[in-house]
């Protein structure tokens, strides 16, 4: 698969083509669990996926998350409701990638279908659907997961929490959110470092000063 993921690194879809025309199996190529179409979500490049699509590739669920088609993840959770707690091939929850790639309302309605809200990736990373609502900085998608019994304190890859994550962007709205619902201020990753000292690290000063001043 590594010369069609160097193409699509490029993002020059006519050369990814004509390595489709020449070779129609790269459809269903996978490097470490990951096809093209999640390769393509994972680089920034969707719209490479919807090429592999009107080449005749058939979404997985995860793929159908990833891309946000609300349509085809409905379709396949009525023929097999296991889906919504079966992670990608490397690991990911079908949840977590909604959030990750900004399908608020497909992650409310996994949600709403009975998907854990606390279910971390089954790899290194171990990445929470909390973190991934942090890191695209989605309010709305993080005030649903509290509400339905997510753990503010999740600990993924060095231990980091939620709260590390919305420091590091010296997001305040995020951050009080979570500390409402019982997140730690003090909580330290597996470097020692506190929330404080990440929004220090990656210059929110700001940020850190706001929340020494958080009761």
């Amino acid at each position: 698969m590594s010369v069609l993921t160097d193409a699509m690194k490029t993002g020059d879809a006519a050369a990814v083509a004509r390595l489709l025309d020449a070779d129609p199996s790269l459809l269903q190529s996978a490097e470490n669990g990951v096809t093209p179409i999640l390769f393509a979500c994972y680089i920034g490049k969707p719209e490479l996926a919807r090429l592999f699509t009107k080449r005749g590739a058939r979404l997985t669920f995860a793929e159908a998350c990833a891309l946000g088609e609300e349509g085809e993840v409905e379709r396949q959770l009525d023929a097999d409701p296991s889906l919504l707690h079966s992670p990608s091939a490397d690991g990911f929850p079908p949840l977590g990638l909604a959030i990750f790639f900004r399908h608020p309302a497909l992650a409310r309605l996994l949600i709403e279908r009975g998907a854990d809200v606390n279910a971390a990736a089954e790899n290194a990373q171990r990445v929470a659907p909390l973190h991934a609502a942090a890191a695209v900085r989605d309010r709305e998608t993080m005030q649903l997961l509290l509400e339905r019994g997510a753990d503010p304190n999740a600990r993924q890859q060095l231990d980091y929490t939620p709260l590390h994550g919305a420091a590091s962007r010296g997001d305040t709205e995020l951050a009080e959110l979570l500390l409402t619902h019982g997140a730690d201020r003090d909580a330290r990753a597996a470097d020692g470092m506190t929330p404080a000292d990440v929004a220090r690290k990656y210059g929110q000063d700001a940020f850190a000063e706001w929340l020494a001043r958080q009761g």
